[in-house]
Formats: C-alpha cells, sequence, structure tokens
C-alpha cells in the first residue's frame, strides 16, 4: 500500500477552525469543511462526499493555502459595462416616453430604429440584446400600436366610435 498523499498538514485544522467560526457566507464555510475533512480523509472520498471533482478540491486547498480565507472567497467576474451615459439614457427615456426623435418627429419605436438613432445622434454602436437589457434596466418596454389598414379612414373611424351609443 502506496504513502497517502495529502495536499494540507493538521497545522491547519485549529486555523480553519477559527476561520470557520468568523466567517458567515456560507459558499466559504463549505469550500473550508471540505479542506478540514481532506486532512483526516482521502481527497477522493471527500470530494465525492461534497459532490466535486477531486481537482476542485484541489485547487480549493491550494488557493487556501496561498491567499487563506480570500482564496475561498469567490471573485467577482468581469462585465462591459454600458455604453450610454445616465445622460443618453435619460434622452432615450425622454423619446421613448413622447414618442418622438431628437428632431422633434413622431416615431412609432422598434430596437432598429432607437439603434439607427442612438448611432446618429449619440454616435455609439450598440445591438439589439444589449439595448433591450437596458430599456428593461430602465422599466421601459417597446409597446406596439394597433395595426391600421392603409384604406382606413380615422376620421370616420372616430366618427363612428362617438356615435356608436346612442342613449
Amino acid at each position: 500500500m502506496g504513502r497517502t498523499k495529502t495536499l494540507i498538514d493538521t497545522s491547519y485544522s485549529d486555523v480553519i477552525s477559527m476561520d470557520i467560526k468568523n466567517i458567515s457566507d456560507y459558499e466559504v464555510i463549505i469550500k473550508l469543511k471540505a479542506i478540514q475533512a481532506s486532512i483526516t480523509h482521502k481527497e477522493s472520498t471527500v470530494a465525492e462526499i461534497f459532490g466535486i471533482a477531486r481537482s476542485t478540491l484541489s485547487r480549493w486547498i491550494s488557493n487556501y493555502k496561498k491567499y487563506g480565507i480570500e482564496g475561498c472567497c469567490s471573485k467577482s467576474r468581469g462585465h462591459n459595462p454600458s455604453k450610454l451615459s445616465l445622460a443618453q439614457k435619460e434622452t432615450i427615456r425622454n423619446w421613448l416616453t413622447s414618442g418622438k426623435d431628437s428632431q422633434g418627429r413622431q416615431v412609432h419605436w422598434t430596437l432598429r430604429r432607437l439603434i439607427q438613432e442612438i448611432a446618429l445622434v449619440f454616435g455609439k454602436e450598440i445591438t439589439k440584446t444589449p439595448l433591450w437589457i437596458t430599456l428593461h434596466s430602465m422599466q421601459l418596454s417597446l409597446k406596439k400600436p394597433r395595426p391600421q389598414h392603409y384604406k382606413a379612414d380615422i376620421a370616420q373611424q372616430e366618427d363612428f366610435k362617438k356615435n356608436s351609443r346612442t342613449d
């Protein structure tokens, strides 16, 4: 029978116990419990019990040895910042609520038209999905107007609406 490999020795046991008591983040506590269990048990057994790969446990242990508690904390991932400034977002909000473009013309807004207007006015290229996400975060949505037939007479329709009920 070969010598069992241990990535972490028993000297870390007390330190890990103190860290567990001082931390409230459950993800970090789970990682620390797995590291603590790997001191007395085989890595493969601990990984199987915690439902992780053995390489993941090895990475947790090496990160804890290198960085301490900070090695167990989840790192923030990078996100693309918005291409539009707050002032530009407010301008877009005004366009959508008033139904008018930058020249004051009446417009039925679609994402495609809004993309074109943003490129024209602000000189910024933005695609559909990020624009939709931005509008959604501003609690705005593009509503479709009721379709009208090209031969429809609006005046006749309004007259019909007014006189449809006679009491």
